[in-house]
Order: C-alpha cells, then sequence, then structure tokens
C-alpha cells in the first residue's frame, strides 16, 4: 500500500488475471481502464479499480499511458470510499468532480458500444436474409446454420432513469462551479457525491459487462456464418469486377451449344440443324416479329429443342458429372452463351451450380419432373384433352391407333411415360407459363430478361413461402374433405379436412404466367394437385400465386362437385358464384354503380365466369383481408362463406361492419360443427380410449 509509480506503457491491474484486494486513487499522470471492445482514460484524482468486485479477478486492464503515479489502499468493500476521502479531506472536491467526469465517460461509452452491438447484430442479420440469393449469384450451395436461429437483439438497459444520466451529464457541464462552489463546503458533500455518481456508474459498468458477453457469444454463435459470407462477398466481388471488365473471372462457358449436341448425342444432321438455327435466331433482330419467317423459325427451335432435350435427359440419368452446360440446359434452356448475354450466364451458371432440391419436396425443376416420371414414382399428368396416360392409351386402343397388347406393353413402360410427359406437361406447359403463346421459344435469350435474374429467380423457399402466406389468410385453401370411420371405437363416420399441398413444377423459361395443370392426380380427390411457373417470372410473383391458388379453389371445387358445379340448389362456391355473375342484373343487393362494374368484368374477362372470380379472389386475398375494401357486399359474402379468413384476420377484421355479420354466423356455424367432435373427443378420453389424429387434428383445423 501507499504510492506507486508507473512507467508508460506499465500495466497496473491486468484483467482475468490479478485480484482485486486496492482501490487507487490517481495523483498523477494519465490511465487507461479497458476491455476488448472499448476503453476510457482517467486523469488525476480519479478513483481507479473503484467498479470492481473485492476479491474477484479484474474486469478491466488498467495500463500507464505515460509517467504516473497512485496511492493505493485496501480495498475489501465499497465501504472503504467514504474512509479514503475523509482521510484525504484536501483533495475531496477533486475526487468528486472526477467521479462525474467517471461517470459521464461511461455513460457515453455504453452509448457507443450499444450502437456497436446492435449494428453488428443487425449486419449479422441483414447478412442471413441475404445469404440465400447471394449463394445463387455467387454459385455456391446454401447451407443451414440453426445457431443464427437463436441469436436475438441485445436489450438496452432500463435500471438506470433517464433523469440520472441526465443529472451526470449536468454535472459534467459544470464541474468547475462545482469543484469550487459546492464539493469544498463540506467533505460529506464530496462523499455524497463520489456515492451518488458511483451508484449510476457501476450499475452502467455492469451493463456494459452483459454487452461484452453478448459480443462474445455473438462472436461465437456467428463464425462459421460470418466466415462463410466473407468468402461469398469476396466472390461476389470478385464477380462484379468480371462483369465490369476488370477481371476475367472464374465462370467460363464457351461454346456451350456444342457442348450440350455433344452430351445428347444427337446424329450429326440434327446437331447441324439446331446449331443453324440458333445461328439465325441470334442474328435477327427481329426474332419475335410475327412475320411468316420469324415464325417458321420459333416454330422449328420448338420442335427440335425436345428432340435434343429428351436423349441429353436419359444420358443423365446415368451421368455423377453431368457438364454444367448441360445442367444450365435442363434448367434454364440455355443453349448459347450470346443469345443469352455474359452476365446472364454467368449468372445461370453460378445458379445451376449452387442449385439444391427442396427439402419439404413441394417444389420441382421440370427436369426433377421428369426424373420422377421415368422412375414411376409420380405418375404422367393429364394431357391437354384433360386424359391420364390409362385413359390416354384406352383412347388410343379404341381408335384403333394400338392394340389391346400393345396398350398393356406401354401402361407400365417408364420410356412410354416419359416421353407422354415430355410431350404434353413440359412443351405444353412451358409455352403456357411463357405468357406470350404466339412468340414462345424454348431457349434462354436475353431479350426475354425484363426482371434481374436474381429477382425474378423463383426458388423453392419464395413457392414454400407462398404456401405459408396464402394458408395465413385463406387457411382451408388446399384442404380437401375425407370420412373418418371406426365401428370398434363407435365412430360411424366423421368428416374432417385433410391439407394436401400442391406440387409445384418449375418451367425452364423467363415468363409471366403461373398455371394450374391439374388439381388432382387421376381419380382420387386426395392427390395433390399439380401447378406451373416459370423458374424466372417476369410479373409481380405475388399476385400471379394469388391468382394460381384461386382457380385452385375454382377448379378444386369443380372437381368436387361434379355435374352439380354450377347448380345453385346444391351450394357451392361455383355454382353460387355462377348464379351471381349470371343474375346480376336482377340481384337487389347490388347497386347500379356496382352492376356497371360487374358489366365492365365480365365484358373485360370474355364472359368468363371462373376469370372474374379469380380477380376478385385476387382483391379479397390482397386487399380485404387487410381490411381494405374493395368487393361488393354479395361477392364478398360468398366468398367468406367458402373461403374465410384465418382466426388472426377474423379477429382483426370483427369490428369491421362489412365482416361483423358474416363472422358471426361463421363461429355460429363452426361452433355447431365443432361441439359434436368435441364431444367424442370427450367421451373418448373419458374411456381412455386414444383419440383418432383425424378427430383430433379436425378440432384444431375448425378453430383456425
Amino acid at each position: 500500500m501507499g504510492l506507486i509509480k508507473l512507467e508508460k506503457g506499465q500495466i497496473l491491474h491486468n484483467a482475468g488475471k490479478d485480484i482485486v484486494s486496492t482501490v487507487e486513487v490517481l495523483v498523477k499522470g494519465t490511465l487507461k481502464i479497458s476491455n476488448p471492445y472499448s476503453s476510457i482514460t482517467a486523469g488525476a484524482g480519479t478513483f481507479i479499480g473503484i467498479v470492481e468486485h473485492p476479491g474477484q479477478p479484474y474486469n478491466y486492464t488498467i495500463e500507464a499511458i505515460e509517467e504516473s503515479s497512485v496511492y493505493s489502499y485496501p480495498y475489501e468493500s465499497i465501504e472503504d470510499i467514504p474512509k479514503i476521502v475523509r482521510s484525504n479531506p484536501k483533495i475531496a472536491p477533486v475526487l468528486a468532480a472526477q467521479s462525474t467526469d467517471t461517470a459521464a465517460r461511461i455513460c457515453a461509452v455504453y452509448d457507443q458500444q450499444f450502437d456497436e452491438v446492435i449494428k453488428e447484430y443487425d449486419q449479422i442479420m441483414a447478412d442471413y436474409t441475404d445469404y440465400p440469393n447471394l449463394c445463387i449469384k455467387v454459385g455456391e450451395v446454401v447451407k443451414e446454420f440453426p445457431e443464427l436461429e437463436a441469436i436475438i437483439p441485445p436489450a438496452r438497459i432500463n435500471s438506470i432513469p433517464q433523469w440520472a444520466i441526465d443529472f451526470i451529464n449536468s454535472l459534467k457541464e459544470n464541474e468547475e462551479i462545482m469543484k469550487k462552489n459546492l464539493y469544498p463546503i463540506n467533505v460529506e458533500i464530496a462523499i455524497g457525491m463520489i456515492m451518488s455518481t458511483f451508484n449510476i456508474y457501476n450499475t452502467i459498468s455492469e451493463e456494459v459487462l452483459l454487452l461484452n458477453e453478448y459480443r462474445k457469444t455473438l462472436k461465437k454463435r456467428t463464425t462459421a456464418f460470418n466466415t462463410t459470407m466473407t468468402a461469398i462477398k469476396t466472390k461476389l466481388a470478385e464477380l462484379e469486377r468480371a462483369t465490369n471488365g476488370e477481371s476475367d473471372g472464374s465462370v467460363k462457358v464457351v461454346n456451350a451449344l456444342a457442348t450440350i449436341l455433344s452430351y445428347a448425342g444427337v446424329s450429326g444432321e440434327v446437331a447441324g440443324w439446331f446449331e443453324d438455327l440458333i445461328a439465325q435466331f441470334k442474328a435477327n433482330e427481329n426474332r419475335y416479329d410475327s412475320s411468316d419467317e420469324a415464325r417458321l423459325l420459333r416454330k422449328n427451335i420448338q420442335n427440335t429443342f425436345y428432340d435434343i432435350y429428351l436423349p441429353a435427359f436419359m444420358r443423365s440419368l446415368t451421368d455423377d458429372n453431368i457438364p454444367i452446360e448441360v445442367k444450365m440446359f435442363f434448367m434454364f434452356g440455355f443453349v448459347d452463351e450470346e443469345l443469352a448475354g455474359e452476365k446472364n450466364t454467368t449468372i445461370l451458371y453460378n445458379m445451376a451450380k449452387s442449385y439444391t432440391p427442396d427439402p419439404e419436396g413441394n417444389v420441382f425443376t421440370v427436369y426433377e419432373w421428369l426424373k420422377m416420371i421415368f422412375m414411376q414414382e409420380a405418375e404422367p399428368s393429364k394431357n391437354e384433352f384433360d386424359q391420364d396416360w390409362p385413359t390416354y392409351l384406352r383412347d388410343q386402343k379404341n381408335s384403333g391407333a394400338i392394340t389391346e397388347e400393345r396398350m398393356e406393353a406401354m401402361l407400365n413402360n417408364p420410356q412410354k411415360k416419359l416421353d407422354f410427359e415430355l410431350r404434353n406437361l413440359f412443351a405444353l406447359g412451358n409455352r403456357m407459363t411463357f405468357g406470350r403463346v404466339t412468340s414462345f421459344v424454348p431457349v434462354f435469350d436475353a431479350q426475354n430478361v425484363l426482371r434481374p435474374l436474381d429477382m425474378a429467380y423463383i426458388t423453392a423457399t419464395k413457392i414454400n413461402e407462398y404456401y405459408e402466406k396464402i394458408r395465413s389468410i385463406d387457411f382451408s385453401v388446399f384442404c380437401r374433405q375425407a370420412v373418418y370411420s371406426n365401428p370398434e371405437i363407435g365412430i360411424t363416420q366423421v368428416y374432417y379436412d385433410e391439407d394436401i399441398t400442391p406440387i409445384m413444377i418449375l418451367m425452364p423459361n423467363v415468363g409471366s404466367r403461373a398455371a394450374l395443370w391439374q388439381d388432382i392426380d387421376g381419380k382420387n380427390r386426395r392427390t395433390r394437385a399439380r401447378m406451373l411457373v416459370s423458374i424466372f417470372n417476369t410479373e409481380n410473383t405475388e399476385e400471379a400465386m394469388i391468382k394460381l391458388f384461386g382457380e385452385f379453389r375454382w377448379e378444386m371445387c369443380k372437381t368436387v362437385q361434379g355435374v352439380h358445379w354450377n347448380d345453385v340448389t346444391d351450394p357451392s362456391l361455383t355454382s353460387m358464384y355462377c348464379d351471381y355473375l349470371q343474375f346480376f342484373k336482377k340481384n337487389s343487393a347490388l347497386s347500379a354503380d356496382n352492376k356497371e362494374k360487374l358489366k365492365t368484368d365480365l365484358k373485360k374477362f370474355s364472359n368468363n365466369f371462373k376469370h372474374v372470380f379469380v380477380a376478385d379472389y385476387l382483391s379479397y386475398i390482397k386487399y380485404e383481408s387487410a381490411g381494405s375494401p374493395r368487393l361488393n357486399k354479395v361477392a364478398r359474402e360468398i366468398l367468406f362463406t367458402f373461403c374465410p379468413f384465418s382466426k388472426e384476420i377474423r379477429d382483426k377484421l370483427a369490428d369491421n361492419p362489412q365482416y361483423t355479420e358474416l363472422i358471426n354466423h361463421h363461429n355460429a356455424r363452426i361452433g355447431n360443427i365443432a361441439k359434436p367432435i368435441s364431444n367424442l373427443i370427450h367421451k373418448l378420453t373419458k374411456e381412455g380410449i386414444h383419440v383418432p389424429a383425424q378427430v383430433a387434428n379436425q378440432l384444431e383445423h375448425l378453430k383456425k
């Protein structure tokens, strides 16, 4: 104990190593008090180590930044501080003034450090959000980082009221006046000021230490992710330099068409013909006009494209090292780097390289889907005449095109199934989703890129998010009703709803449409719908998806209702909507303006009732669910009756006069349906019988 002289750079106390047993008063020089993330400097008259805990390791390292001297005192508890001040009455005003200065500095350090932590957290979360898209851009496979899901932002302290911080800052601003006129009056005033400010900056110091721990944990949990992001950002920067002509880049696609044709193994005649077609197509600046020459060229490319796709596809089934150009061909219809453009070629290259299948099994590229058909993991889709594979074969047999024996041989032939799917769903669906049927070509062309590819790219993640978003509004959109029966436990029949997620197939084009290919597989109503969308969507994707789900609603209702789909005596979504649109002029519930608008809408959609419904469904999901009215009273009632909003949205709209009565009727109807199911569950539970999942799940479904 006593006077200690320190050389410049000398450590007085080392954080984590030295044990607190003393407290010092700095009598000369300047000391730095620091932790790994921040530091403050202390001048003469400052208590050093006052926020440390006696008997515990130091939290802060204390270092001389110039020749300094401190006077050391024993430190067993905070009660030692007043004793030290009383033993030095002459310097008590200086000690009091420096205590307010230290408190103000610690407040500033806390604010700065908290802002840094928030910035660090926000940057990590922003990177995590961008990560999947950046992987696509640079051709990396998306990795999982579950440890990031548990990270929460730091919470700002509320243990120190704002008035106390303002008080500290005010003392600091008036330091000279206080030091001359207040602190010298009595040593106890100086002690009171020292202890008051101590309580404040000690609490803040504790919060600073908690922030330090948060940052250590944050760094530990994000090290792997940050390392990955650093590598990706480096690649992205190199990619941008390459695009700007500042670097060679690492993506080299040269003479892709030759690679694709060679891989497909087509004859020299077919290869030469297709090469000539693509050369003519590239050379024609007006290749999408309506001239006979341009139309014939596009038609020839269409016909030959699939003749090349099929043999390339067959070879790929036994190839573990498919060339990247061929993968781009399968996924995007890419055939030529000049036709695609250098920048687009690089993006497509990286997208194909980084692609991973949908782990949820809801979304497939057309290549993956054709593979499932060939492997007989899925049955072929219906053709343009709404015939499934067995129906098509029977029709061929009945027309005399094939014999009975030939039909039986073809029924389970994977090659024939593949041919059927490729010529129907693939070829027709590719043209349908492109949007401009008369100008369609199946090859990737930069002229069709109307949005940045990374924005237009439809990934499995995006589709699954759209599925969940529509369920959060129209919760029963994908539900099919089924019957459960188990006489052994006293259940004669219980109707339950089963949610069946549609299959989405990504067509290899830059297009503007999404389409429902079929609502069920064959005649089984509990099978998955098949939907198509361009892998690069140039329109508003959210609206395209909502329209698609609305079309599914309509077609599924028609399938369930059968011949009664437009029979108003058997109320359903389609029958009620058809009746509403057919007889709107006589409907007294509609105003003159409503009727005029309906007349315009019917004309706009060529009197197609389904298209009018889909447009209304878009307004219902996008605007009405948000409390913004777009529909007339009659349309709103039909939609809410057959496509009710989820409970969360119903609760938000409960006070909306346009929905109050509809919601009350819905709740009463659901209550009547749920009551016998609830009674059944109670009865089974009371008797010790396991409640079947179908019954338990239906009660939960009715609560949605």
